[in-house]
């Protein structure tokens, strides 16, 4: 088996400048924006998160597709780029029309927080397909580099990404204080960040080609596999908040719960791409060598569940007065909100590479089943918990959420064999 030593260190390194990345613009300049326009219009400008939840969901599995198919080499590196971009493509296509159907049909799809603020709506909807596309093909260039064992620049572009997001908003806020404003400049970081991901992939020669049947087929059966796995988990997020914009008091409200969900995930996000390596490691293994990365991976999960149980122990000491520093209106409503959620979400990043191991031999259909049961309970909380105060009802829903798919992943990482990969 080859050695991934030199590539972990790389993956483990980038994930840190993500980490670094990330919190510095999320603790220095989030606040920054805050301060400057008000949590009523950054509530506004947070309704476009809904959208980047979107994006995910019309990938339809493209993405692991890529990185299961493309070490087989069955089909070549550009045929399968090809293909997966008119299967994006199409997807995209058949999204813009019916959103902008549904729009025209005047249905009110962001409830009352949005009815009331004139145009917005359209704002909304023009930065949210451009987002969308941007994120589509963003995601293809991803999947390549996965596969060619740079997703370390994966990482890296998940850094850059939510600080270019939240250094043109605290530049955007020393001229306006509109919310169409910063809903246009995020648009343009995701088109950034699209080309960006292109440039690390041009070194390797990517040309498009006219899209291959075959590669198409295989594509959507792997991908149609993975995306009903992946489904209940992409879509919880913006579903949440999506549910959220119906019950807010106002976009002040809305933006609190963000907030709070947004630190929450990005403590996740930040552990579990320590585990970005182990789906194309898994997915090229020979069945021989399997035995050498399942001790990889468990000595990798070891690391990674004590770093989220030194992270929540971390947060729970000393977020209140951070949060109170940089975050003067509704800092404690943040905190407990982000604490709660925090818990579950940890729990899942900790348990990351027995999620890439399972991706990466093909076991599809157990990890739709407990994704499944994640966002089913994720749902009967918010109907139980009707008499809650609104953020702490879906705080602790989501958390709810994110515990049960931490429990599910714990016993499948215990029942697991290792047998043949299931074909694609």
């Amino acid at each position: 088996m080859n050695n991934h030593g030199p590539y972990l260190k790389k993956v483990a390194a980038s994930s840190l400048f993500n980490s670094a990345t990330s919190a510095l613009a999320t603790a220095i300049l989030l606040p920054l924006v805050i301060k400057t326009i008000g949590i009523q219009s950054y509530g506004l400008w947070a309704i476009l998160t809904v959208f980047v939840g979107i994006a995910s969901a019309l990938d339809f599995g493209v993405w692991k597709a890529l990185v299961f198919l493309i070490p087989r080499a069955q089909f070549s590196r550009n045929q399968m780029l090809s293909s997966s971009t008119t299967l994006c493509v199409s997807g995209g296509l058949l999204f813009t029309a019916i959103f902008a159907a549904l729009l025209l049909a005047r249905i009110p799809l962001f409830g009352s927080t949005v009815a009331n603020q004139g145009n917005l709506i359209w704002w909304l909807a023009a930065s949210g397909c451009v987002i969308i596309w941007s994120s589509l093909l963003t995601n293809l260039a991803r999947g390549a580099l996965e596969a060619s064992y740079r997703g370390h620049w994966v990482n890296i572009g998940y850094g850059l990404l939510t600080a270019f997001q939240y250094g043109i908003a605290a530049i955007v806020a020393q001229w306006t204080h509109d919310p169409r404003a910063f809903i246009v400049g995020s648009a343009i970081v995701y088109v950034l960040n699209l080309l960006g991901h292109v440039a690390c992939l041009s070194p390797q020669s990517i040309r498009l080609e006219r899209p291959h049947r075959a590669a198409m087929v295989s594509i959507l059966r792997y991908g149609s596999a993975s995306f009903i796995a992946d489904a209940p988990s992409i879509i919880l997020g913006p579903l949440i908040l999506y549910l959220f914009l119906f019950v807010a008091k106002d976009s002040g409200q809305y933006g609190a719960f963000d907030i709070a969900l947004r630190i929450a995930t990005l403590a996740a996000t930040t552990l579990s791409m320590l585990s970005t390596p182990f789906f194309a490691i898994v997915s090229s293994a020979k069945i021989g060598g399997r035995g050498e990365v399942r001790a990889l991976v468990a000595r990798h999960l070891r690391v990674t569940v004590f770093l989220a149980a030194i992270g929540c122990t971390v947060y729970w000491a000393v977020g209140r007065p951070i949060l109170g520093v940089f975050f003067l209106e509704r800092s404690a409503e943040i905190y407990h909100a982000s604490l709660i959620m925090l818990i579950g979400t940890a729990a899942v990043a900790a348990l990351e590479p027995v999620t890439r191991m399972l991706m990466g031999i093909g076991r599809m259909g157990v990890l739709s089943l407990v994704r499944l049961a994640m966002l089913g309970s994720a749902l009967l909380c918010i109907a139980a918990l009707g008499r809650v105060a609104p953020l702490d009802r879906f705080a602790i829903s989501c958390a709810v959420g994110f515990g049960v798919s931490a429990i599910g992943l714990l016993l499948l990482n215990k029942s697991e064999r290792w047998g043949e990969t299931e074909s694609a």
